[in-house]
């Protein structure tokens, strides 16, 4: 990604996250130029939908470590995966939705546009034990 590119998205997910605060939620869906989901203001974003886990192509975003982690966990556990443009739409109906990033891991989303998220399967809580349980095992520990 070019300096001036990695600067002009720098400057969206900051203004994506002061109104953010303004609205009173966590973090700000954010839409890549054809309007499909890309990310959050600050960490990558996945959909379960009827047992399928989806992440937004990283053309528009950060492709994090922590997202690659989950794709590598769900790839080594037969867990289907697929990248793919997302419509916020499809978010909205998903059956569980959740973000990845270094220092909150894997956090379920409860709800989009003031739309609840039903939550409604167990695969997030399934992804959730493998990424502590290889985080545990191959994690090297900060002392604090």
């Amino acid at each position: 990604m070019d300096s001036k590119i990695h600067h002009n998205n720098l400057i969206n997910n900051i203004l994506a996250k002061i109104e953010a605060n303004h609205a009173g939620v966590d973090d700000a869906l954010m839409l890549d130029i054809d309007g499909f989901v890309s990310e959050t203001n600050s960490t990558n974003i996945f959909m379960i939908k009827d047992g399928i886990v989806y992440t937004p192509f990283t053309k528009a975003c950060l492709p994090g470590i922590t997202r690659q982690t989950v794709i590598d966990i769900c790839q080594s556990n037969n867990m289907p995966i697929i990248e793919k443009d997302i419509s916020v739409t499809e978010m909205y109906n998903a059956d569980e939705v959740f973000s990845t990033g270094t220092m909150g891991e894997l956090a379920r989303v409860e709800e989009i546009d003031k739309r609840k998220i039903e939550n409604k399967g167990d695969l997030l809580s399934n992804l959730q034990d493998l990424f502590r349980n290889l985080t545990e095992k191959d994690g090297e520990k900060i002392p604090f």
